[in-house]
Parts: C-alpha cells; structure tokens; sequence
C-alpha cells in the first residue's frame, strides 16, 4: 500500500519565496512614502498626525487611514503602488469596493479624505494640500505660512 502524504488544507496555494520578497518589497515601499509624509509634516510644523489611525468602530467596521487629525476631521491616504502591472493595493479591481465602502464610511461620519500619491509627495503638493485643508479647518500655524493667504477652493491650482 503506497504511503500518502497529508497535506494541509490551504485557502490558496503557499507562497514562493520570490512571490514573498516581491510583496516584502512593495510594502517597504509604501512604508517609505509614508516615512516621508510623516517627515514633511515635522518639517513643515503641521500638528502631529495620528498614524496608522482606526475609525468607523463606532459604526460596527473597523477602517485605518494611514494619517489622521481628528481634532480637523482630516484622513489622508497615501496612494502608492497605483502604477503596478495588475493593480496595486488602492487600484485592483478586488479592492476599488473596498475602498469605495471606506469613503462612504468617511462621508457617514463627516470626516475629509486626501487621497495623495507618490508624485504628489515628491513635487511638495501633498504637504501643500494637507497644510491648506488644516488651515480651512482651523488650524493657525505659529509661523511660516500665512493663513489669510491660503486660497478658497475654486482658486487652489493643481500642478502637472
């Protein structure tokens, strides 16, 4: 009688060592983008942002914004990975409802959303934006920039 092996049950096959350093790779990455961000809000002396930050409990879901300031009601997700040959976390096709269903849960709960991606972080618009939407939402910075001259929305430019 030939001996069988007892595999284990998988919900999908193991990972190949080449398959697990490929997604190590893209998570260090997307750690790195947000290194940055956290590192352009010290330099630029925005309030400390909640990293990393839950909300939604209270509606029986449990969602994370990779930057939060309660106190302005602001999340910020950084994008990254969008550009990936089959989609990345924010752009496969598995995860666009998953997202779609995080935003619905933001707007429920009044909360705003700057979605910002690797190119916004490197041209300096994503500091930009964040520091602007701090400002329209309360926040007075001691020094450096000047609050009554951050525009209304219908005049912000957007920069290629």
């Amino acid at each position: 009688m030939p001996h069988e092996l007892a595999l284990p049950l998988f919900d999908k096959p193991p990972t190949l060592p080449a398959e697990a350093f490929a997604r190590e790779g893209r998570k260090r990455k997307q750690k790195r983008f947000e290194e940055e961000f956290a590192f352009q809000c010290r330099a630029f002396k925005l309030p400390p942002p909640i990293e990393q930050y839950y909300f939604a409990k209270s509606l029986g879901r449990r969602f994370t914004a990779d930057f939060a300031w309660p106190q302005y009601r602001l999340l910020v997700e950084v994008q990254g990975g969008i550009f990936r040959p089959g989609g990345g976390a924010h752009s496969h096709p598995l995860n666009v409802e998953r997202d779609i269903e995080k935003a619905q849960y933001i707007a429920l709960l009044g909360l705003m959303l700057l979605p910002i991606t690797p190119k916004n972080l490197k041209s300096g618009l994503a500091i930009e934006l964040t520091q602007r939407i701090l400002v329209l939402r309360g926040w007075r910075p001691n020094t450096g920039f000047n609050a009554t001259s951050a525009p209304d929305r219908c005049e912000l430019r957007i920069r290629d």
